[in-house]
């Protein structure tokens, strides 16, 4: 797994967004992935998908203020993945 994901899958679970708790998308990945390069970033898109496809991550389209944002978070039945993940 790309090691810019695994900052994020740890970041997440430090500041607890598991579940009903969530942060808008496109400030935290741009926030996490500034310092990549251009094919690290396609990369990480791809592997990014991937997760967001079996779940691990939730991704749900919120209303805010200014208009409506996605927000995600980490699948609280997931957790046993996501720490086989960290670990490897």
């Amino acid at each position: 797994m790309n090691k810019a994901l695994k900052t994020i899958i740890i970041v997440m679970l430090s500041k607890r967004y598991i579940g009903n708790k969530h942060t808008p998308e496109n400030k935290f990945l741009n926030s996490k992935i500034k310092w990549l390069q251009a094919n690290e970033i396609k990369e990480f898109k791809e592997q990014y998908k991937k997760v967001i496809n079996a779940k691990i991550i939730l991704r749900v389209k919120k209303k805010t203020e200014k208009g409506s944002n996605w927000h995600i978070s980490l699948n609280p039945r997931k957790l046993k993945e996501l720490y086989g993940i960290i670990e490897e």
